[in-house]
């Protein structure tokens, strides 16, 4: 009785958390379809432009690819046009020649099926459709349609696709209380329409969204056995060790000489051969003139820092890079020493530093399993460093020295190193170990997004872990606020690291978006509707999903460097919104080694090690946004999967301990098989990075093209073969 009476309560209070948040994640879910339908007749107005003959531009675009219906203009000439109406896969029809009287604002009414929301209709249903122009009917009659979703709506753009109708409308449409429109509903519902819609129109929803959350805290409030169960099953300090051994000597000899040598071959190809580190880099002064506006209390640039890669607003220079490897340049700056010189040495710097991550993680995950003062095993810590610095992307973006290769490998060593903060806090939970986890984190955030979402998720996670051990295992009949306060400030405070970047953003750009597309010096209308306006789509997983984690985008041919990445026949993805897809060697065949220790080790260490449940479990929940934001972005490329690397090499020191847990036959083969696979992933690293620098990217010296000549004719020529 003394549970009930004295826990009750208590589970009381977080079963109203848990409740707040399911009420908040379902009410955001209905948010985001909450459009009120179009008002009919729907009064706009419209400037035309002067007319492309044959050329078709949408006015109003409803539905989605292969169930979209569009009103659009057919130009005859530069000053006539038809209005067509077009129902994907049955046509449609189309008005009387008018004349354009480009850049006059002119008063359009529309009727049109799908102007209201269409959840369901009849087979071969027919609505009205009328349309008129200055008070002239243009078109009337009733017409098909099809279906579509409150959001599926879009003004002087056609995200649906298609072959008739081109992706924007050049001329101009207004509200008919004068406000531009172009876009989604987002540009014609106020968020006051929008909510009194949801609230009137859609109550029911809200409705079983708050019984589903008051059952979500009914749950919670009952729930004292499951969550000692996951408590169990994921913490459990008391169970005995498996491991048959426990290395006691120092392997940092081992470390050092192995990072060293992956530090030459780092450098070799990052100068080219050349060994040249303090030196200037096409589109490598990017971070040194953000350091001098930040010194200047800026986060503009100045005019003459504008290139092809720059964000304009306002009559402002702006990159789109976060201002970490800026900061770090700021002594720099202060000392007017090394402007547009210093890319080269901070990537050396980053290397190094991640290479030092990745063994101190190695130490930490042997020291779980066999406890104080042991070591790991010289060829763990071989295997382990050689994978993470040669056979992973971090030598790939060693090809090329410049802003989009130093964010990616900055964000990487931060996230890495957060990742070591993380398994020593939840080691030792007491100290402040979170602390640096958190500033490694804003700083991963600030450098490569990706990675920043990684790090700062996983010490989100690794908050919510502790929040739910110290939940079970405080005093029968105290309170659950002292057991939770801590853990779920440090997480409250993780969630601000990521706010952070969005707030940069806003700082900037006055849009939380960290990349906004219309600001970029090389994007018109027709490049960002091509994409709705947006970084990410729901349609573009299956599309890089299969590039970065299944297809084997690769040749051999009889030339060096003998294996290069191919194009994707990316007609297969008609669905996918791609803006950039660059050649791209997917994960398992890029980094073999890595991939298998991180996923065939972290599986195995999951059955037999137990101890390493909750690390392992921490990083999957962790990288699960991270590997979503992936997978649906418009742009994939062989350096973005570097973002996958802290995870991956989280999850392989782990997998390169739990490899003593084979039968010993069985661990003689394993050992002999990664290593064989490490061998070939430096291999492939090394050769995607030299094909990259002395075939593809632009801005190499030509010294660098020189000696990458050179190298083909010698190895071509020791090989016999004979270059095309």
């Amino acid at each position: 009785m003394a549970d009930a009476g004295g826990q009750r309560p208590a589970l009381r209070g977080f079963g109203l958390v848990v409740a707040a948040l399911v009420l908040i994640a379902g009410g955001a879910l209905l948010w985001r379809g909450a459009y009120p339908p179009v008002a009919a007749p729907f009064a706009l107005e419209v400037e035309f432009p002067a007319g492309i003959a044959g050329r078709v531009e949408p006015l109003i675009t409803t539905g989605s690819e292969g169930d979209a219906d569009f009103l659009a203009i057919r130009y005859l000439d530069e000053t006539t046009a038809v209005l067509l109406y077009d129902v994907w896969g049955m046509g449609g029809p189309a008005s009387a020649p008018f004349a354009l009287r480009p850049g006059e604002r002119r008063r359009l009414a529309v009727v049109m099926p799908s102007l209201a929301h269409i959840a369901r209709h009849r087979s071969h249903e027919k609505r009205p459709l009328r349309i008129t122009l200055d008070a002239a009917v243009l078109l009337e009659g009733d017409v098909y349609f099809h279906r579509r979703a409150p959001a599926e709506i879009h003004f002087a753009a056609n995200p649906a696709g298609g072959d008739l109708v081109h992706a924007v409308f050049r001329g101009k449409l207004f509200t008919s209380d004068g406000r531009s429109l172009a876009g989604g509903p987002a540009e014609l519902f106020s968020p006051r329409e929008r909510l009194a819609w949801l609230v009137t129109e859609r109550w029911l929803a809200l409705l079983v969204t708050a019984l589903l959350a008051a059952a979500a805290g009914a749950a919670t409030t009952r729930s004292r056995v499951a969550i000692a169960a996951v408590v169990r099953l994921l913490w459990d300090p008391r169970a005995a060790t498996p491991f048959p051994s426990r290395p006691a000597r120092p392997t940092h000899a081992w470390f050092l000489v192995t990072a060293g040598a992956c530090l030459i071959l780092f450098i070799a190809v990052l100068t080219g051969g050349g060994f040249r580190l303090i030196e200037p880099d096409a589109f490598g002064e990017q971070y040194d003139w953000q350091a001098r506006s930040l010194l200047q209390g800026r986060l503009d640039l100045p005019r003459e820092a504008r290139t092809d890669e720059s964000f304009v607003f306002e009559d402002r220079t702006y990159i789109y890079f976060g201002p970490t490897p800026a900061l770090l340049r700021l002594p720099f700056a202060l000392l007017d020493v090394g402007f547009g010189q210093l890319t080269r040495i901070y990537m050396v710097a980053y290397f190094a530093a991640w290479l030092a991550a990745a063994y101190a993680i190695l130490l930490t995950a042997a020291r779980l399993a066999h406890g104080t003062g042991a070591w790991p095993s010289r060829r763990a810590t071989i295997l382990t460093t050689v994978t993470a610095g040669l056979g992973s992307t971090m030598l790939f973006v060693a090809s090329r020295a410049y802003v989009y290769h130093e964010a990616i490998l900055c964000g990487a060593v931060f996230a890495l190193w957060g990742g070591w903060f993380i398994l020593r806090w939840i080691a030792t939970p007491e100290r402040a170990w979170w602390l640096g986890a958190l500033i490694c984190g804003i700083l991963a955030v600030h450098a490569r997004a990706p990675a920043g979402l990684f790090a700062l998720g996983l010490l989100g996670c690794a908050a919510a872990a502790l929040a739910l051990r110290s939940f079970d295992q405080r005093p029968a009949g105290q309170s659950w606020w002292p057991a939770l306060r801590r853990p779920l400030a440090i997480a409250a405070l993780a969630g601000a690291g990521v706010a952070s970047f969005n707030a940069v953003s806003y700082a900037k750009f006055r849009s939380f978006e960290g990349a906004p597309f219309r600001y970029h010096v090389q994007y018109d209308a027709a490049r960002i509707a091509a994409i709705a306006g947006k970084n990410f789509h729901l349609a573009n997983l299956r599309h890089n999903f299969d590039a970065y984690a299944w297809q084997p985008n690769f040749t051999f041919r009889p030339a060096f460097p003998y294996l290069v990445t191919t194009p994707r026949a990316d007609h297969e993805y008609r669905e996918a919104r791609i803006d950039l897809a660059e050649p791209t060697l997917a994960v398992p065949y890029a980094m073999p080694a890595l991939t298998l220790l991180a996923l065939g080790g972290a599986l195995w260490a999951l059955i037999r090690w137990r101890a390493s449940r909750l690390p392992l479990s921490l990083v999957l929940a962790a990288a699960a946004p991270m590997v979503l934001a992936l997978l649906t972005a418009v742009a994939i490329s062989q350096r973005y999967t570097g973002d996958f690397c802290p995870p991956l090499v989280l999850a392989a020191a782990f997998g390169a301990v739990v490899l003593d847990l084979l039968p010993p036959g069985v661990r003689r083969v394993a050992w002999g098989g990664v290593v064989l696979l490490a061998l070939a992933g430096v291999l492939v690293s090394l050769a995607l990075a030299l094909h990259y620098q002395g075939e593809v990217v632009w801005g190499v010296p030509d010294d660098f093209k020189e000696r990458y000549q050179m190298l083909r004719q010698a190895f071509d020529s020791a090989l016999g073969f004979s270059r095309p």
